[in-house]
């Protein structure tokens, strides 16, 4: 599931990394990992801990996609002074508003 939902979890959670665990080609267990601390490992149940529900954005993302094989090209990025926002096929409905240049702070 997470191959076919790799980039739109790219821009749900912009700082995530992901493991498979297999027994024999059979996979047995994901894990999920953020810079914040926020853990998720699935194999058979679900273990959350830290500051998000990384699974939940999983499963979320899972229902506003369906079975659906998503590519990078069949989003869109629209950009305005007041703004930037993701959609996927009508540009009327954001699924994404990133985050205001100006609000944007560096690193030290």
């Amino acid at each position: 599931m997470l191959d076919r939902l790799k980039f739109p979890l790219s821009l749900a959670l912009a700082d995530y990394q992901s493991c498979s665990l297999r027994d024999d080609g059979r996979l047995t267990a994901v894990g999920l990992w953020t810079t914040d601390g926020a853990t998720a490992r699935t194999s058979g149940e679900v273990r959350q801990c830290g500051p998000r529900r990384l699974w939940d954005t999983v499963e979320n993302l899972a229902r506003i996609f369906p079975g659906k094989a998503l590519a990078r090209e069949d989003f869109g990025l629209s950009v305005s002074p007041h703004g930037q926002r993701i959609w996927y096929g009508d540009q009327s409905e954001t699924l994404w508003t990133l985050v205001e240049p100006s609000r944007l702070t560096a690193a030290t």
